[in-house]
C-alpha cells in the first residue's frame, strides 16, 4: 500500500489514515508538504513578528530607547521571528520523531508524517490568535484558548504564567490524536505511550516558558 500525505485528511480522518499510514510500504507526496508547511510557518511567524506579538517585554521599554535601539529591536524580533519560523517546525517534526522513534520504536518516516500533521494544529491556533492579540492588545499570557488567564489570578510567578499560558485546548486536541496515531502503531502498554507523550510536552512547555521568560531587551 502507498501512502499519500494529505495533511487535514489526517486530522478529519484519523481512523482511515492511521490504518492507511500503518500498511504503507511507501509514502508519496511528503517533500511537497513539507516544503509547504516550512513556508505556512515562516509567513505565519513573520507576520507576528511585524504586528510585534512576543515582544511585550521588549515593548514597554520603548519610552526609555533611543530612536536607534528601538529601531535595533524590531529588527531583531522581526529576524528572530523569521528563524524560529524555519527552526520551530524542524525541532517539532523532525527532532520530536527521533524522541518517538527511540522511545517506542516506530519507523520514524510514519513518526515524521504524524509530526507535519500535527504541525498543522499548531499553526492554526498561532494563526488564530493573530487577531485577539493585535485587536485586543494582549500578550500570550493572555491567551483565550489556554490556562494563562486564569493562572494569573492563583500566581504571581511570571515564569509559570508563561507556563499554564503554553497549555491550551488545542494542545490537549494535539496531544489526544498524537495519542491516538502512536497507540496504533506501538507495541508498547498503552500507559507507557500515554507516559512518553506527557514527559515530552512537559519539557515543550516548560522550555517553551523560559524562552518566553527571557526579556527581548537583554539583547538590544
Amino acid at each position: 500500500m502507498v501512502y499519500q500525505v494529505r495533511l487535514l485528511k489526517g486530522i478529519f480522518e484519523p481512523y482511515r489514515c492511521r490504518y492507511q499510514l500503518q500498511n504503507a510500504e511507501a509514502v508519496t507526496r511528503f517533500g511537497s508538504k513539507l516544503l509547504l508547511l516550512y513556508f505556512l510557518s515562516l509567513i505565519v511567524f513573520t507576520v507576528a513578528g511585524y504586528f510585534g506579538i512576543g515582544s511585550e517585554s521588549f515593548s514597554k521599554h520603548i519610552s526609555t530607547m533611543s530612536e536607534t535601539e528601538f529601531e535595533t529591536g524590531k529588527l531583531l524580533i522581526m529576524g528572530g521571528n523569521m528563524i524560529v519560523g524555519l527552526i520551530y517546525p524542524s525541532l517539532y517534526i523532525f527532532l520530536a520523531s527521533l524522541y518517538f522513534w527511540i522511545v517506542a520504536d516506530i519507523p520514524y518516516l510514519k513518526l515524521v508524517v504524524v509530526q507535519m500533521t500535527l504541525f498543522c494544529l499548531l499553526l492554526l491556533e498561532k494563526v488564530l490568535l493573530i487577531p485577539f492579540f493585535i485587536l485586543l492588545d494582549i500578550g500570550n499570557d493572555g491567551n483565550p484558548f489556554s490556562f494563562g488567564v486564569i493562572s494569573q489570578h492563583f500566581l504571581s510567578n511570571d515564569y509559570f504564567i508563561h507556563v499554564f499560558s503554553e497549555i491550551s485546548i488545542f494542545q490537549f486536541f494535539i496531544i489526544f490524536l498524537q495519542y491516538f496515531y502512536l497507540k496504533g502503531f506501538s507495541e508498547r502498554n498503552k500507559y507507557f505511550v500515554f507516559l512518553m507523550l506527557g514527559l515530552f510536552y512537559l519539557a515543550t512547555w516548560f522550555g517553551k516558558a523560559f524562552l518566553a521568560y527571557i526579556h527581548v531587551g537583554v539583547f538590544v
